[in-house]
């Protein structure tokens, strides 16, 4: 099989781009994998073509032609997309389409459905263009701040929300969770072409030799990712603050927040900041950590650091919010704690301080939902399913309309 795979990176590297290449090593095994990428960082270098960009973002001719021709010369089979904002725009699925190539979409975060991407806004959950108009949101600038640029956003939305573009392209879309689907369903995506497949991770335990799961775990509880206000890590810190809790809570990771977190909680010998980490380090830390304290406020995409953590056998205590409570049994593999709730987290807490032997269930339980759920070889079955039912869905309308 030749794969497409296609990709519009942001200026900064972030999940995504961590999951095209993850997809291409996995698919790249037994296909033909070739990638068309285009570079926000490149792209738009210029003043000028920042401003022409505005009126391109809803549909790029150029980008269409150019996926046309690239799909044609690779005879692909499939064209797999992970992020077509802002400089490919929707156009590339009609050129799937006129090529008579099947088409798949990777729906990584809210942006067919929310001018930011993120359903969040001002320190709370933001549905308002779910099932109504985006453009109620422009005034607030949801998009960076900016009522300019939310309004291009908007647009984009409206635009194919009027056109039915997404009842007619891709020919399957892929949801990272149940949840996530619902939400693109009550948005107005085609609820029988959206498949769940999440994401996967190598298994640590058998890429590195020196990593081993650990029975003996340390007296510390541990936060990694963006030091952000959405990621709740502003709460947890005033929790552990003025809270007598006898572990350690160690974060690593960096943000716009770090700096003033820091400061704040200078002196306080329960709290350890690291700082930017390898993975592999982030790994080990997880081994022997009690447990992942996972904050979010927002309802997330599909953090790879649960899968990391589960993968590691560290049981997870994350809000009960969005994609993180489906990715964690609550009693299981670890505990949900409603957002800001911190009463509630105490309450995990104790238990896994309190309770040796529950703690042991929760770490086996968690290594071994990994390996049953988020391993390559789950996904790469699955992800081949999608393809076929994306192949059989381009087949049925060609035939329904005699092309």
């Amino acid at each position: 099989m030749n794969i497409l795979q296609v990709h519009n990176r942001y200026k900064y590297k972030g999940g995504e781009w961590t999951v095209v290449n993850q997809e291409y090593d996995l698919l790249g095994k037994e296909h033909v994998v070739e990638q068309y990428i285009v570079n926000n960082r490149e792209a738009l270098k210029s003043l000028f073509s920042r401003a022409k960009l505005v009126f391109k973002t809803h549909y790029n001719r150029e980008s269409k032609k150019d996926i046309g021709e690239k799909l044609n010369h690779f005879n692909a089979d499939v064209m797999h997309v992970h992020n077509f904002f802002p400089l490919l725009t929707p156009s590339i699925f009609e050129a799937a389409r006129e090529a008579g190539i099947p088409s798949v979409l990777t729906l990584h975060n809210y942006r067919l459905i929310h001018p930011n991407g993120l359903m969040y806004y001002n320190g709370e959950i933001d549905n308002r263009s779910i099932n109504g108009s985006a453009y109620r949101c422009v005034f607030d600038g949801v998009y960076r701040n900016s009522i300019f640029q939310t309004a291009v956003l908007a647009h984009m939305i409206e635009y194919h929300r009027k056109n039915k573009t997404w009842q007619k392209f891709p020919s399957a879309f892929i949801a990272l969770s149940e949840f996530s689907k619902q939400m693109f369903v009550e948005g107005g995506l085609p609820e029988d072409r959206i498949l769940v497949k999440p994401n996967f991770l190598k298994d640590p335990i058998r890429e590195h030799s020196d990593l081993k799961l650990s029975s003996q775990k340390e007296d510390t509880f541990l936060y990694v990712g963006r030091i952000s206000y959405e990621k709740g890590v502003q709460d947890l810190i005033n929790f552990w603050l003025e809270n007598k809790i006898s572990s350690k809570l160690v974060l690593a990771g960096d943000g716009p927040l770090r700096e003033k977190l820091e400061k704040q909680s200078v002196g306080h010998s329960g709290i350890e900041w690291l700082g930017q980490l390898s993975r592999k380090n982030i790994l080990s830390k997880l081994a022997v950590a009690k447990a992942l304290i996972f904050p979010t406020k927002w309802y997330e995409g599909q953090p790879l650091i649960l899968l990391e953590a589960l993968s590691m056998g560290c049981p997870v205590i994350t809000s009960k919010i969005g994609n993180p409570q489906q990715i964690i049994s609550h009693g299981k593999t670890g505990f949900h704690f409603l957002p800001g709730d911190f009463k509630e987290l105490q309450g995990c807490l104790n238990i896994i301080n309190s309770e040796p032997q529950k703690a042991i269930e929760l770490s086996t339980n968690a290594r071994k939902q990994f390996l049953e759920k988020y391993t390559p070889e789950k996904n790469y079955r699955r992800i081949l399913e999608i393809y076929s039912r994306a192949t059989e869905f381009e087949k049925n309308l060609n035939g329904e309309y005699g092309n």
